[in-house]
């Protein structure tokens, strides 16, 4: 596709393609930076939350840890009172138990003092029953024991919650130091086997018999003031604005928290670590020893306010960065503006004045192809008057002889001044024909083209018949508006043309027609030598020429006389046998 610009057009083009392209590029800048800027505070405001999220989850960590820390010195407390009710029972029930055996072990039967100790101990209780005491033997038989479906079965392989082999622990102890504490977990005889506390119990070898006795006590029910001092602590720790902390245990049972109606599922924060909702952040710690779950509560909306005042510096910034950039763009476009105006001012006159020397070269390059033409037609009508003149001369000679022989007949003088007058009017329509051809035309009109290029053949019959060269015309009546004389120099170059091509002997048939489409079709086909492919792509060049007499601005200015005056395209294809030129209009 060929584009032509004039140079007011192209200068036009010169100012608005830069300013267009400068607008288009801020645009999409704009737009690029926007959504670029868009998601840089998207995820820098989620990092800054995340970042506030961790110092927070820090926090937590380290407040549920120290309160952890100090519930395990109160347990520690605890546990060491435990340890001193228990053992001082097994020492008390031991004692008994062996000085039964010391008092009747050489008076009674051996079955005998078994059940009197069996029945000592059976008597002996913890205050308030807060702990329970137990007989066993090295083979795991529970003789006593204070729940009645273990009492008098063999327990050796029985395991806490935690897999220990709790029997088998109290025998390594039995066995290796005589006695000693074992922790294990273990159920309430009231509450069923799946809930477990965390027990401490202490076991003694009897003097007699292989018999071990122990008692066990859960931290459950450690003393009441431990509790109390504990929930105090965390009651003080919970005045706090932004969080607090509140405790529950196993069976979801709130022991401590600081808000009188309580709204919350325990279950969600029954495994250990965070959690959250729209308020707050939580961090779940679970104390074993005492079946507890330490929750700590840290109120989210310090955190919302820091993010929206970072979204709004973060976005005060922006706006800032993008106002800097709209008023950048908007200078430079300014400076585009005023510079592509002078250099279109200057392309302008440059290409204005190129324009010139290009029109005056093309109507030195059109009058000298024309004054080429002519020169060649000169030769063809002088070679087409030698005929008339000939015959002229061959009458003139017979009149004279006639009248000097007196033998003059006035029929015979009429005829020969008719053919005279013929030769003399094929004389003079061969030399309008070349007045007009040389006259040149401002104005299209419609012409027929079928006259037209029949009157092209006619110039240059003499040529045609000398080199015994047929000419064959298939040819529509058509009308088509144009430049007249330009058309005929277009059709008398593309004949002369195929008589140079064939030489002599050969064939040229010239077609007319007009094609479904509505386009005009001209085609000008030799038999003559085929064109080299290599020479196709040059054949409608400036001067380009492979004939030594020749200029070889025939079919340039035949090429730019159609695409220029006549709108229409002009080809070239190579044949087997010669060649085709065609013209669609």
């Amino acid at each position: 596709m060929k584009l032509n610009f004039s140079a007011k057009q192209l200068t036009t083009i010169i100012v608005i393609f830069p300013l267009v392209t400068l607008l288009l590029y801020g645009g999409m800048s704009y737009i690029f930076f926007s959504y670029t800027q868009k998601k840089d505070i998207e995820l820098e405001l989620t990092n800054y939350k995340q970042s506030l999220l961790a110092i927070e989850k820090e926090k937590l960590i380290g407040e549920v840890n120290s309160l952890t820390q100090l519930i395990d010195y109160y347990d520690s407390i605890s546990s060491n009172k435990i340890k001193n009710d228990v053992k001082m029972i097994v020492n008390v029930a031991s004692n008994t138990a062996n000085n039964i055996y010391k008092k009747y072990h050489n008076v009674k039967y051996e079955h005998n003092i078994k059940a009197m100790i069996l029945n000592a101990l059976d008597e002996i209780h913890f205050e308030e029953d807060i702990g329970y005491h137990f007989l066993m033997d090295l083979k795991g038989n529970a003789l006593i024991h204070n729940d009645e479906k273990i009492e008098g079965t063999n327990i050796l392989n029985i395991q806490d919650t935690n897999g220990k082999f709790i029997v088998k622990e109290f025998n390594k102890v039995i066995e290796n130091e005589g006695e000693g504490f074992v922790n294990y977990y273990w159920h309430l005889k009231h509450e069923d086997n799946k809930t477990t506390h965390y027990n401490i119990a202490y076991i003694k070898k009897l003097e007699c018999y292989d018999w071990y006795l122990g008692a066990g006590e859960y931290l459950k029910f450690a003393n009441k003031l431990t509790r109390k001092n504990i929930i105090k602590y965390i009651q003080s720790k919970s005045q706090s604005k932004n969080g607090y902390f509140f405790l529950f245990d196993a069976d979801e049972k709130i022991i401590f928290h600081p808000h009188k109606t309580v709204d919350i599922n325990l279950k969600t924060f029954k495994s250990k670590g965070f959690h959250s909702d729209d308020k707050y952040l939580y961090y779940t710690n679970y104390i074993p020893k005492r079946d507890w779950y330490l929750v700590a509560a840290r109120s989210l909306s310090d955190i919302r306010s820091r993010i929206k005042e970072k979204k709004i510096t973060s976005s005060i910034k922006r706006e800032d960065d993008m106002n800097i950039n709209f008023y950048l763009l908007g200078f430079t476009w300014f400076l585009s503006l005023l510079l592509s105006l002078y250099l279109s001012s200057i392309v302008r006159k440059r290409l204005e004045s190129y324009e010139g020397q290009i029109n005056q070269n093309k109507e030195k390059l059109i009058f000298q192809s024309k004054q080429a033409l002519i020169g060649e037609l000169f030769s063809m009508i002088a070679h087409q008057w030698r005929q008339p003149i000939n015959k002229i001369a061959s009458i003139i000679a017979l009149l004279r002889f006639d009248l000097e022989n007196d033998n003059v007949d006035k029929k015979e003088i009429d005829k020969s001044c008719e053919e005279i007058e013929n030769s003399i009017e094929f004389m003079s329509e061969t030399i309008d024909d070349f007045r007009t051809f040389y006259k040149p035309t401002t104005k299209t009109k419609m012409v027929n083209l079928k006259a037209l290029i029949g009157r092209s053949v006619l110039f240059l019959k003499s040529t045609i018949v000398k080199n015994d060269i047929k000419v064959v015309q298939d040819l529509e009546d058509i009308t088509f508006e144009l430049y007249r004389n330009e058309f005929l120099q277009v059709m008398l170059n593309l004949v002369k043309n195929a008589v140079d091509a064939i030489g002599s002997q050969g064939v040229i048939v010239i077609r007319l027609y007009k094609r479904t489409d509505g386009k005009i079709i001209i085609s000008i086909e030799n038999s003559g030598k085929c064109i080299d492919e290599k020479l196709i792509s040059k054949i409608f060049d400036p001067y380009f020429t492979t004939k030594e007499d020749s200029m070889g601005l025939g079919l340039y200015m035949t090429k730019m006389i159609i695409e220029k005056h006549m709108n229409g395209k002009i080809s070239v294809k190579a044949l087997k046998d010669g060649t085709i030129f065609t013209i669609e209009l």
